[in-house]
């Protein structure tokens, strides 16, 4: 959102100083500035504040102080045929940097220092003051699972639960992670995950029994049942036989 900055120029050109508006910028961060000044074909802004010279010194260029009556030593920002004008102003400026605090931004319908702000046809002021800058961490997550399930989860070597499992919370940046359970091989997968994003990690665990098919759990393998012994039943049948014959002899 703009900041307004709004000259008045009437037709008998009195110099009109309008309430100083104020506004919160991180340092480093832009500050979009408009304004209305009918009447003029340009506006000339400069900075006043902590460390710097009385009368001010060049918007986007701190190390140049403002010299009344020297057009190069403000920003300059054209009027458009309907008496407005816009400037963003980035506040890490050239020539230094500026210190933590509160300043002011003169915009002038002549280019005139603060001493010398009754020389021009009106001017206006933003209170600006600006802040340490922030760092914004958003942190990510990880969906983990393995076939079968149940099996542990280590993340960057530190247990973190079994699966299915959800980490949210995870900083963003390259994480390992592990899926181990007893009778398998384990699985490790180096994972990025990204800021407010979600990484999705799906195993499918190998038994380590040779020849066992993946996700089947191993133990005692099934037992097949002995086929019946036919040369057992040969001699069963030949004693049957026999007897059928000593009783004939009888």
């Amino acid at each position: 959102m703009k900041s307004p900055l709004f000259l008045f120029v009437p037709a008998a050109l009195l110099l009109i100083a309008l309430p100083a508006m104020a506004v919160t910028v991180p340092l480093g961060d832009t500050l979009p500035l408009s304004g209305s000044a009918p009447g003029a074909d340009t506006v000339y802004l400069f900075l006043t504040g902590p460390n710097l010279p009385a009368d001010g010194v060049k918007l986007d260029d701190i190390s140049v102080p403002v010299v009344t009556g020297d057009p190069s030593t403000f920003v300059q920002a054209p009027v458009d045929p309907d008496g407005n004008w816009e400037y963003t102003w980035y506040t890490r400026t050239a020539g230094g940097l500026l210190d933590v605090g509160t300043y002011t931004v003169y915009v002038a319908t002549k280019p005139v220092g603060r001493t010398d702000l009754s020389r021009a046809d009106g001017y206006a002021t933003i209170s600006v003051t600006l802040t340490a800058p922030t760092l914004a961490i958003f942190p990510g997550g990880i969906t983990i699972s393995s076939e079968p399930s149940g099996a542990e989860v280590w993340v960057d070597g530190t247990p973190a639960g079994t699966t299915p499992l959800e980490l949210p919370n995870v900083t963003a940046g390259e994480h390992t992670v592990e899926v181990r359970k007893t009778g398998y091989e384990p699985i490790r997968e180096n994972v990025t995950v990204t800021e407010g994003g979600n990484a999705t990690v799906e195993t499918v665990l190998i038994g380590t029994t040779p020849g066992m098919p993946s996700g089947m759990p191993t133990g005692t393998p099934p037992v097949t049942p002995a086929p019946i012994a036919f040369p057992l039943a040969g001699l069963l049948l030949a004693l049957a036989v026999l007897m059928v014959l000593i009783q004939r002899d009888r």
